[in-house]
């Protein structure tokens, strides 16, 4: 039967950067891992928080020793602007002989555990190594999980959002748009039959048939989003729906100026998908990111097929997606731009229904959250994300079934 040091692997060559000033406890904690073969499989020392820094630059360490008292950074400072650096690496604290209680504090800091210098021997060093590295590595275990959690939750809060909408969104829809109907008749009958009008009445009946129309739009995003439950699943080519979307989409493009630069995977494999509603999808985010890009720019639509497997690094978030599974077969599309990008506070709420930056120019703020109800739909995950150096993404994901 293995022991409890064995289950965790208190026998594994550690990779380790010892930063201490104090010459004397440097090479003591220097001897003591080289009292015994394997303990380490890569050591390394530095007497300044500037030098580790260079070696934790060059070198993949996997525990720090790290003394908090150095001539170039003092106190708990020094813990914070390691971890702020290097968040994936243990950090063992190692104080001063009378400092059990700053070194109690340094856990809850960020440290994985604590050193009392002058109150361990070799063994005892090795195992707290050891031990603080199977604590990181449940803390990044036990945040993935959280995350994986929040993502879940957020889903379910919007779900319920969008039912409430739409239950809403029915009824109000069909009481609002018949009298809507009739404003726009008896617009339209007072313009071709009222005589002599002069200036004034035009710009009044003008504005009231625009007010009305904007109304309307409005109406007929909310029956999008209260409607979007069934589909007309065929097997189709993304790129068929994505090239219909861009010749709907060209003019509003042309009168900015912005460019399109399509990267398509060939021979990229056909989806089950409402062709459809993809396109209204499409359609949306381009005209999104044409109103980001007021000056002009650039529109690039990318495609590409992939395995979601530990390979799969491109984007991260999806291995704590509940409805994209690791295994899976998938199709990406990204639509991005080159224009002002998306304001940090406001990225998560991007998909709210009425969540608009451009309610002052006439967005309605339902768009994105009826594509989102769409790539839902199609068992799909759907994000924006802003891109360095300006510009933001948005990333459509879809299993191919």
């Amino acid at each position: 039967m293995r022991t409890k040091d064995e289950i965790i692997g208190f026998t594994k060559s550690l990779r380790v950067l010892i930063v201490e000033d104090t010459a004397v406890d440097r090479r003591l904690l220097e001897s003591m891992l080289s009292e015994s073969s394997g303990v380490t499989s890569f050591l390394r020392s530095a007497d300044s928080f500037k030098k580790a820094i260079v070696l934790l630059e060059k070198h993949n360490f996997e525990v720090v020793v790290l003394d908090l008292n150095l001539p170039d950074s003092q106190g708990i400072e020094t813990l914070y602007a390691l971890r702020e650096k290097y968040p994936d690496v243990a950090v063992v604290v190692n104080t001063g002989a009378y400092e059990d209680d700053l070194g109690i504090q340094t856990l809850s800091s960020g440290a994985q555990d604590f050193l009392v210098k002058g109150k361990y021997n070799a063994y005892f060093l090795n195992k707290v190594l050891h031990y603080a590295l199977e604590r990181k590595r449940v803390e990044k275990v036990l945040e993935n999980a959280y995350a994986q959690l929040k993502e879940t939750q957020d889903q379910l809060i919007q779900s319920e959002k969008f039912k409430v909408v739409g239950t809403l969104a029915t009824g109000v829809a069909h009481e609002v748009k018949n009298p809507l109907a009739t404003i726009l008749y008896g617009i339209t009958f007072l313009s071709e039959h009222l005589k002599n009008k002069d200036e004034k009445t035009v710009t009044v009946l003008t504005t009231v048939k625009d007010a009305v129309n904007h109304a309307n739009k409005v109406i007929v995003n909310l029956l999008d989003l209260s409607s979007g439950t069934y589909l007309k699943k065929a097997k189709q080519n993304l790129h068929e729906s994505i090239d219909k979307a861009v010749s709907l989409t060209r003019y509003q493009l042309e009168q900015k100026h912005i460019s399109l630069h399509k990267e398509f995977e060939l021979d990229i494999p056909n989806l089950e998908i409402d062709s459809t509603k993809i396109e209204q999808v499409i359609i949306n985010l381009i005209l999104n990111a044409g109103h980001s890009m007021a000056d002009g720019g650039m529109l690039t639509i990318r495609t590409e097929s992939s395995i979601l497997s530990d390979d799969f690094k491109k984007y991260p978030r999806l291995f704590t997606s509940s409805i994209i599974k690791r295994g899976q077969k998938i199709v990406l599309l990204e639509i991005e731009d080159n224009g002002c990008g998306i304001l940090k506070e406001k990225i998560k709420n991007i998909f709210d229904p009425f969540f608009t930056s451009r309610r002052a120019t006439g967005g309605v703020g339902l768009g994105l959250s009826v594509s989102k109800n769409i790539i839902d739909l199609h068992n799909g995950e759907i994000f924006m994300e802003n891109i360095s150096p300006q510009g933001a993404k948005a990333v459509i994901i879809l299993p191919i079934e």
